[in-house]
């Protein structure tokens, strides 16, 4: 478990908190996003939101990194996959699933009203072991593959591709850590504001620093093994009080709070908070 979270120079696009400092109030970013994997260079985004919940009583509800809407009434959800994470496919299927069920119809309306809706996993590396930009998956028919045409579309874009296109691009700039390289303007000049802002609102390197990460980084300097400093905070995480826990969960379920922030009010280490996110 990582505790210490990178250094403002070493973060990019595929980092959960860059990602929704970025494009919390850029539409236009979300577009370009959307227009570069869909293929469709008119899609124009009317409404969206960063870390939405969608509640499902009973059952387990879900985050979504971004929620989208577009001017055809189309529902997009995209999620930031940095590093290896095992059942994507079947996380993929029951975020579709929650997207349809918790806000596509309202009461009595009729099923032919439920807009199409596109479940996309950028992943920083290939999912699903091909040299190909992505993988787009719609439901066919095993007989004869005709399409079922119920607008349902899961999508997994492969962070490893290094085409020289449109998709290449696009990776590259979310990999890339200096906002002087990003190729797309929109998403160069984000990353550069939020940098700098963040440089200069934490008057140094952490974007953030909770208890724990100063612990590890002390351990650092004093060439105490990472293993066992970690053993450590997992002994002394054991011990947290449940305030705290139950502090995060309530800002989780508020839905207004970022993963970062809620670390720092409560000094549990972002790693934690994200746990309990995912949940929730």
């Amino acid at each position: 478990m990582s505790l210490t979270k990178y250094d403002i120079d070493q973060l990019c696009l595929f980092d959960d908190e860059m990602f929704r400092l970025c494009l919390k109030d850029c539409p236009e970013g979300i577009e370009y996003i959307l227009r570069t994997i869909i293929g469709n260079p008119t899609l124009r985004v009317l409404k969206h939101r960063m870390q939405k919940p969608v509640n499902n009583p009973g059952g387990r509800s879900v985050r979504l990194d971004v929620y989208a809407e577009d001017a055809d009434g189309k529902k997009y959800d995209i999620e930031i996959q940095k590093g290896k994470a095992g059942e994507l496919p079947q996380r993929a299927r029951y975020y579709s699933s929650v997207l349809d069920a918790r806000t596509s119809l309202k009461k009595n309306e009729t099923f032919d009203r439920l807009p199409d809706s596109f479940i996309i996993f950028i992943c920083s590396y290939d999912i699903m072991s091909a040299d190909t930009a992505m993988k787009w998956y719609r439901r066919r028919c095993l007989d004869n593959g005709e399409e079922l045409g119920d607008g349902s579309n899961i999508i997994f874009v492969n962070g490893s591709y290094a085409g020289d296109d449109d998709i290449g691009d696009l990776v590259r700039d979310l990999k890339e850590t200096d906002p002087d390289k990003i190729k797309n303007s929109i998403l160069s000049r984000q990353v550069t504001e939020i940098k700098n802002s963040e440089r200069e609102r934490k008057g140094g390197r952490k974007m953030v620093e909770t208890h724990f990460d100063r612990l590890m980084a002390k351990a650092e300097e004093e060439g105490i093994e990472k293993g066992k400093i970690e053993g450590k905070i997992e002994g002394m995480l054991e011990g947290k009080t449940e305030s705290s826990l139950a502090t995060a969960k309530r800002m989780l379920a508020k839905g207004k709070y970022s993963v970062d922030e809620i670390a720092e009010v409560t000094d549990l280490p972002v790693e934690k908070v994200k746990e309990l996110a995912e949940g929730a």
